[in-house]
């Protein structure tokens, strides 16, 4: 029954303060398991992904949205244990034993937390869904991008980054480029599907390269994770129309005051779009 169900525990990962794993981070052994409210699904957590995202959280610089779980843990595998009462909203898809990976807003660091095609694995499916989830809407509903658009991604062998390769040449029809910073690391991309993959340590002026590859017509949608470092370089490279995509900022926010002035003018001239984004703060809408 479901209050005898409210009477269970589980382990869980919290974080009780900002800081580094050891000071930061204990196991916990009595937290009450969570009930599936109508629309919910309760899920028996197998495996969990470790993400970029979970590291900026437990450093105090990723807060979960109001209202979300404190536990950590933004994608899991496992099984459905409970329906949320009525069977209503999507949740009615789903029946108890049916094997699924989510995307969370947190709480994915504990027992329990798109239906797993059968020859998927629960260790593979614990780690697609924040990597591929972002990557898709950083392309679909957010960058727009059409088929035979050029598209450049940043951070090019980062989860996101793969991801998002795949899935702009193989589902989109895109004609992807990327950037990293090693020979491997660019080798990974084209592998993935880069048509060109830039190392910016060795390639300094790689927006002459990519200019080169496109004949100077740019890229059409640009997904940026790293913000500053490459504001220059980035505003060369955008197509007529294009749509710069922010959704990170692993090389800093402080924009360079040399660089300012020519930023807005590059932006305004080729009338491109500045669009920040992140997929934790959406709408679970």
């Amino acid at each position: 029954s479901a209050s005898g169900a409210r009477s269970l525990s589980m382990r869980a990962v919290l974080v009780d303060k900002p800081g580094p794993p050891d000071e930061s981070m204990r196991l916990a052994h009595d937290v009450p398991v969570p009930q599936a409210a109508p629309g919910e699904l309760l899920i028996q957590v197998a495996y969990t992904g470790l993400n970029r995202a979970d590291l900026l959280q437990r450093m105090g610089r990723y807060n979960p949205p109001k209202g979300a779980s404190n536990i950590m843990g933004l994608e899991v595998s496992g099984l459905v244990k409970q329906v949320g009462p009525g069977n209503v909203g999507m949740a009615s898809r789903f029946r108890p034993g049916d094997r699924v990976m989510a995307l969370l807003a947190g709480g994915g660091y504990a027992d329990y937390a798109i239906r797993i095609p059968d020859t998927m694995s629960l260790r593979d499916a614990g780690a697609l869904p924040e990597a591929w989830l972002t990557a898709y809407q950083l392309l679909s509903f957010v960058g727009s991008i059409r088929s035979g658009e050029r598209v450049l991604v940043h951070a090019g062998a980062s989860g996101v980054g793969t991801a998002a390769l795949q899935l702009a040449k193989q589902l989109f029809g895109a004609v992807p480029f990327a950037t990293a910073g090693s020979a491997e690391k660019c080798s990974l991309a084209v592998r993935l599907g880069a048509e060109r993959c830039f190392n910016y340590r060795e390639q300094p002026d790689w927006p002459a390269e990519l200019l080169s590859a496109t004949s100077s017509a740019g890229v059409n949608v640009l997904l940026d994770c790293v913000g500053a470092a490459h504001l220059g370089a980035n505003a060369r490279v955008l197509a007529t129309d294009a749509r710069w995509v922010l959704y990170g900022l692993m090389g800093g926010a402080d924009l360079p005051p040399e660089q300012a002035s020519s930023f807005l003018g590059a932006l305004l001239s080729k009338r491109a779009s500045l669009i920040a984004t992140l997929l934790r703060n959406r709408p679970d809408e």
